[in-house]
């Protein structure tokens, strides 16, 4: 109820302890877990001979276990609607058995004081017997310390080729799209100029090389004679095209003006029948 802001911050207090005995509980848990190891390996010295351990032992680990169930029950649903399943079967198996137990032991307690009967004579009104009671509570424990170290764990396996996001197409985005494919095609047309078809015959070994390069002349009026000259010169020398340029000292550019125009050319007058 939103219009109640002071029930509101009361809400959000109360999820806000319950989430706080959740990650706290671990603590107790495992100071639990150490206390029982340390009460085994010392022949009981350590419970049975200290009444005040057991009255510790028994209230940290019934505020670790009973103040979880609550948060336990609110990540089983969080880690649902998350897609979370390993962690989501775990903290459902855990919260059935933490209501389970709980359950039980409230029974027990509300026959012995409904009956006025001892706890002895409690235990034989429900249909579970203590050993299996005990021996689910202990899975229990055990549960909630793994499930608090799942919880930074995470289990969603990320894809090697995830698909691209969806591109809304709006008109910049066409815009830059339309500019940058005609800068593309401009490029790509000036590195590679086409030449004309020519019917001129292949030059017969009458022809001189000053006929060649008039014909080139024709084929590419913007190369000077110079340039072709040291193309051919360098091309007859078995120089590779690419390597032309860095051979008579030019910049990289004149390779797409020059040396390939000239070259092309040239090839083509010796091929055309």
């Amino acid at each position: 109820m939103k219009q109640f802001s002071t029930i509101e911050k009361l809400d959000t207090g109360i999820l806000y302890t319950l989430e706080l005995a959740a990650s706290i509980s671990v603590l107790l848990l495992a100071f639990g877990l150490i206390a029982s190891m340390a009460n085994v390996l010392t022949k009981g010295s350590v419970f049975t001979d200290n009444f005040i351990m057991q009255r510790v032992w028994a209230w940290t680990q019934c505020i670790a276990i009973d103040a979880s169930v609550a948060g336990t029950i609110i990540r089983t649903f969080r880690f649902h609607a998350e897609g979370e399943r390993v962690k989501f079967f775990l903290y459902g198996l855990l919260s059935a058995l933490l209501l389970f137990t709980a359950a039980i032991v409230s029974n027990i307690e509300a026959v012995q004081q409904t009956l006025n009967i001892t706890l002895d004579h409690a235990y034989l009104h429900v249909f579970v017997p203590v050993e299996a009671l005990i021996w689910i509570r202990s899975i229990a424990i055990v549960l909630l310390i793994v499930a608090h170290a799942m919880r930074h764990v995470s289990m969603k396996t990320k894809d090697e080729n995830p698909l691209p996001r969806e591109i809304t197409l709006t008109p910049q985005v066409v815009e830059a799209l339309r500019s940058l494919i005609l800068e593309v095609t401009i490029t790509q047309e000036q590195e590679t100029p086409r030449i004309p078809e020519t019917t001129a015959g292949t030059p017969t070994p009458e022809d001189t090389r000053e006929t060649v390069f008039a014909k080139l002349s024709n084929l590419l009026p913007g190369v000077t004679d110079e340039e072709k000259r040291a193309v051919l010169a360098a091309y007859d020398e078995g120089i590779k095209r690419r390597n032309i340029c860095g051979h008579l000292h030019w910049g990289s550019s004149k390779y797409s003006t020059v040396v390939k125009p000239v070259l092309d050319a040239y090839e083509r007058l010796q091929q055309t029948a």
